[in-house]
């Protein structure tokens, strides 16, 4: 029997990812601050990959702590329906080059891409720290949505909890909007 893996992912709200492509105009609005970096990395992941029609997946569950609201999908994604593994610290290092206005070197793009094998191997082992798994949109049958009801708090509630989390968006905003109780971060 083929191996599962539960995995999560944040996206905008409105968003069916179970019936849609990715669709690029609306990234200007999630991505703000990194849209423009995200612009000169996407044409090469493009090549390298084959396609931007994926979501980028944490293998466990971490509070998305951006301002805009957005929601968490958590799926049971069958081994074989993972598109792809990339390497989280190279990727992140590419981005923090593009940032600091240097190309990122062909040796990053060479490491960036995890081989299949170990990618599994590293989700098995709950060594996932340092690889992002990729799945393709729309969802294929497949792949089991588990849930889809929870939304982020925003950047004031950093250990937000899976079981915390609140169930509508119109609770969500009213979350990132609340004044936090005893001493959280404030907006100043």
């Amino acid at each position: 029997m083929e191996q599962c893996f539960r995995l999560y992912t944040w996206q905008n709200p409105d968003w069916d990812i179970e019936k849609e492509k990715r669709d690029p105009s609306k990234g200007r609005q999630r991505w703000r601050d990194k849209w423009d970096e995200l612009q000169q990395l996407y044409p090469k992941l493009k090549k390298k990959v084959g396609t931007l029609d994926f979501v980028w997946c944490y293998a466990e569950y971490v509070h998305w702590m951006q301002l805009d609201i957005s929601k968490l999908f958590v799926f049971e994604v069958p081994s074989s329906k993972i598109f792809q593994f990339l390497d989280s610290d190279i990727w992140d290092t590419m981005l923090q080059n593009v940032n600091n206005n240097k190309q990122p070197e062909d040796i990053c793009w060479n490491q960036l891409i995890v081989e299949r094998n170990e990618g599994i191997k590293r989700l098995s082992a709950g060594n996932n720290d340092d690889i992002t798994p990729l799945v393709c949109v729309p969802l294929c049958n497949s792949i089991q949505v588990v849930d889809k009801s929870r939304f982020n708090k925003g950047p004031r509630y950093p250990d937000a909890k899976y079981e915390d989390l609140p169930t509508s968006e119109c609770e969500a905003k009213r979350c990132r909007d609340e004044e936090p109780k005893r001493g959280a971060w404030r907006q100043r």
